[in-house]
């Protein structure tokens, strides 16, 4: 619960790599950037259903693996220069219509052939990330991506978060629905 915790030494960020804990609630974080939350820190501290298990661990052990795989499914996630972001990326949450706590982002392959951007992708043509840091599941319509094809991506198929399975697109709508606290990667097929 630490807000930065670079500087708090072993004690407080040791690593279990048996993933029997994970250190949570060895004492309070650093005065000089959390002793404004201590109040709020204190008691979540001292109750034990918020420690996790070893349970919890693996998942969130996955879940982290997942998303490095996914990263690493397309160069479309590691571009390399301000300005091929700029003509790739596109955040779809913003204006006055925005949802709090969401985060709709595409990134657009070229089409070998076709002038205009580069194919760097030989799979996907298109990726649409959805992060829903909200408590409940969201139901985010983006006209400008209704008729693709898009699906949940084979690595979030396959995972055993049964969570980020429920997330789906909705062609015909470009309705994405995603569950609460879950990030989800949406792929188009070349």
């Amino acid at each position: 619960m630490d807000r930065d915790s670079y500087n708090s030494g072993d004690w407080f960020n040791r690593l279990d790599f048996t993933y029997m804990t994970n250190n949570w609630g060895v004492g309070l974080p650093p005065k000089e950037k959390n002793e404004y939350n201590w109040p709020l820190i204190k008691p979540r501290l001292a109750d034990p259903s918020f420690k996790p298990s070893k349970s919890h661990i693996l998942a969130a052990v996955e879940n982290f693996t997942n998303l490095l795989q996914i990263r690493y499914s397309s160069p479309l996630f590691r571009l390399k220069t301000a300005n091929a972001i700029q003509k790739r990326v596109r955040f779809h949450n913003t204006g006055t219509s925005l949802i709090p706590g969401v985060i709709v982002m595409s990134i657009e392959d070229g089409q070998e052939g076709i002038p205009g951007l580069t194919q760097l992708d030989p799979i996907y043509s298109y990726i649409v990330v959805v992060v829903n840091a909200r408590p409940s599941e969201i139901s985010f319509p983006c006209p400008a991506l209704r008729a693709r094809t898009l699906q949940l991506h084979p690595i979030q198929l396959m995972s055993t978060d049964p969570m980020v399975k429920n997330s789906a697109y909705e062609p015909s709508t470009g309705c994405f629905m995603v569950p609460s606290r879950t990030t989800s990667v949406f792929v188009e097929l070349r």
